[in-house]
């Protein structure tokens, strides 16, 4: 990277500007090539109108559609004095403007001025931007900083929670969900320079657990357990919790009916689960080695589905973490307040007695003696911040949970801990429906994967038997069939689960998996493929003796990256930062997707133009446009090539997507 703004000046006087930039906070023209446009424009605004440069800045918005132009100019954001006709002094506006090196010459569209990028000089900015920066390209690591003006002062860090299967228990959609969003959401935070902690917090203690121990003394075999681990877990599991469904169903009647459960559930396989429980808690031998044992197993067959995905761990933390000593002063707390109250022979919260009526009540500590999810939850926060001293913990849960964290919130300002609940955010996503028709067997992730891999290849087996006409022509299969594999499988799901707004639900959907157009992450699978390729190919040698890689030592010749093509990618590529920003802002994946499909598409057809310009050349040059290519024009399309192939690596990294 350019060691500072004086090195990125004085390449722009090497295009014709030798103004320095203005001094404004809000830009930063070393991660953000549009900043560079924007304060040089601010700059000629502020000196034509004699008006102050920071609100010139203001007034430059990025276009949205680059079919009309890379920047606007809200005039009446510039607060031009004694004006009667803004469109008109728009116009008057564009006469008296200096020409700029950087810009085409503007035009007026009603209160707004549009300004396209300079087609000469873009390259000649861009390529070198993006290659200085190599791999940051994209990012900003100073919002991670504690102190922006002090770089040894230390990272901001994030704790991520996310994944959190139960133990024993299926994965499921919200546990895939939660690992997929969760996984792009802690590369958000390193992107933008944070030191993130990635945790998954398994459900690995309290009543299901209790409950599977007691299916386990009935139905449990070491020898099936050896042979399928996982399938013989599910079996014993499903079969305990079809006992236990007539003794579920009388105490909700009960709780329905405003009567007590206590004696309900002071016997049969509810007392049975409880007190394994209770065992749980007081640390017994016995009941702490069946925890470990299949905790261990869990783990064991979560790890490597999980390096499937492309996804790690910092921390596999659990409800068994917390410590007795914290729940102890929390609940200590929390009576001696007021808070806590007795219920029924629990310990609860009314939150509409403080002032929370849409919270309803919770349960602290249960009749029986034992933790609760919500004390667990509770007595995790403040461990985790005296652990790791984080500046912000996010939850990565289904928005059926939403009350949940609302409470945990509250309940931590209640404690007089407002400082640790501001710390904390959920980021929420809806629920995926349809799986089971699709996906029969699954139980596991691993399976899931495998599962959506045959999907994959089934579906395509389909698109190529529909188009074999076309295949016996020559075109080459592109199937996860011929070893694609898993890659394919996690673009297809990636494809479904990045596609809309977190918060919306998505039907599962197979020919949607497979589909290799539109936002997909299959489509940029195969460009960014197609990229590798051609990138390969223009490094090997043109000309006899040459050696390959000779174009390293040529000047590019930026001549021929002056089609609307090259020019229409660079106009892309140079919108990635303000991208990434608001990709982080938001923390919503789908604008990134829709981006890097964009910028496929464009690549694509610069691609298709690149190679019929070749096919011109082999029959005999039929214009200016086809002629002979040169190693100076090839170091220029390398270049362009490789900037692309850099912010889509980047880019689908950040989303999880795994090149093909």
């Amino acid at each position: 990277m350019m060691a500072s703004l004086t090195d990125l000046e004085g390449r722009l006087a090497g295009l014709g500007l030798e103004s320095p930039f203005p001094d404004i906070p809000a830009a930063n023209a070393l991660t953000k090539p549009i900043d560079i446009y924007r304060l040089h424009l601010a700059s000629l605004i502020a000196s034509t109108l004699e008006c102050d440069v920071a609100a010139a800045y203001e007034a430059i918005l990025t276009a949205t559609d680059l079919t009309l132009a890379d920047l606007a100019v809200v005039v009446p954001k510039l607060k031009p004095k004694d004006v009667k006709d803004i469109k008109e002094f728009a116009i008057e506006l564009v006469q008296k403007l200096p020409t700029s090196p950087l810009y085409a010459v503007p035009y007026p569209d009603g209160v707004q001025l549009r300004f396209f990028f300079s087609q000469k000089t873009l390259p000649l900015l861009m390529l070198p931007y993006i290659r200085e920066r190599g791999t940051t390209y994209g990012e900003d690591h100073a919002q991670g900083l504690q102190d922006p003006s002090n770089p040894e002062g230390g990272r901001k860090k994030v704790v991520v929670e996310f994944s959190s299967p139960n133990i024993p228990g299926e994965f499921k959609g919200d546990h895939l969900r939660s690992t997929i969003i969760g996984a792009f959401t802690a590369k958000m935070y390193e992107c933008m320079g944070w030191d993130v902690v990635r945790m998954n917090y398994l459900g690995d203690w309290g009543k299901e657990l209790a409950l599977f121990a007691v299916g386990w003394e009935k139905y449990g075999s070491d020898e099936a357990l050896e042979a399928d681990p996982l399938e013989h877990i599910m079996d014993v599991f499903h079969k305990i919790k079809a006992d236990f469904q007539p003794e579920s169903d009388a105490s909700k009647q009960a709780k329905n009916e405003n009567k007590s459960t206590a004696e309900i559930e002071g016997q049969g396989i509810f007392a049975q689960r409880d007190g394994f429980f209770k065992k749980l808690e007081e640390k017994d031998e016995d009941a702490l080695a069946f925890w470990k044992k299949f905790r261990d197993i869990t783990l064991a067959r979560l790890e490597p589905a999980y390096a499937r995905l492309g996804v790690t761990f910092d921390e596999h933390s659990g409800e068994s973490q917390p410590l007795q000593e914290t729940m102890a002063e929390i609940e200590a707390t929390l009576t001696a307040s007021g808070v806590l109250q007795e219920s029924d022979g629990s310990q609860i919260i009314n939150f509409e007695n403080h002032g929370n009526k849409g919270l309803g009540t919770v349960i602290v500590r249960a009749r029986t003696g034992s933790s609760t999810y919500f004390l667990r939850d509770l007595a995790a926060a403040v461990d985790r911040e005296r652990t790791h001293a984080f500046d912000k913990m996010i939850y990565v849960v289904a928005s059926k949970q939403n009350s949940h964290f609302q409470q945990v919130i509250k309940t931590l300002e209640l404690l007089g801990r407002e400082d640790l609940a501001k710390k904390l955010q959920h980021i929420s996503f809806g629920d995926i429906t349809g799986m089971a028709p699709h996906l029969k067997k699954t139980m596991s992730l691993g399976q899931m994967i495998d599962e959506c891999a045959e999907i994959v290849r089934s579906e395509e087996a389909k698109l190529e038997e529909d188009g074999k006409e076309e295949k016996e022509d020559g075109e080459e299969d592109s199937g996860a069939a011929n070893g694609r594999g898993d890659p394919a499988a996690v673009g297809g799901l990636l494809s479904l689960d990045l596609f809309g707004k977190r918060s919306h639900g998505y039907a599962f959907d197979k020919k949607r998996m497979a589909a290799e157009e539109g936002d997909s992450c299959r489509m940029l699978q195969r460009e960014y493929a197609k990229l590798v390729s051609v990138i390969a190919e223009l490094r090997e040698p043109k000309a006899e003796g040459e050696e390959a890689g000779g174009e390293d030592d040529a000047s590019p010749d930026h001549a021929v990256l002056q089609r609307d093509e090259s020019i229409d990618l660079l106009r892309m590529m140079a919108q990635y930062p303000d991208v990434t920003a608001a990709t982080f802002k938001s923390l919503e994946p789908h604008g990134l997707l829709s981006y890097l499909s964009r910028l496929a598409e464009a690549s694509a057809a610069e691609l298709d133009d690149d190679e019929e310009d070749g096919d011109e050349d082999e029959a005999g040059p039929s214009s200016a446009a086809a002629e002979e290519e040169t190693a100076e024009s090839r170091k220029a399309k390398l270049m362009l090539y490789e900037c692309v192939k850099q912010v889509l690596s980047h880019g689908m990294n950040l989303l999880g997507v795994p090149p093909i």
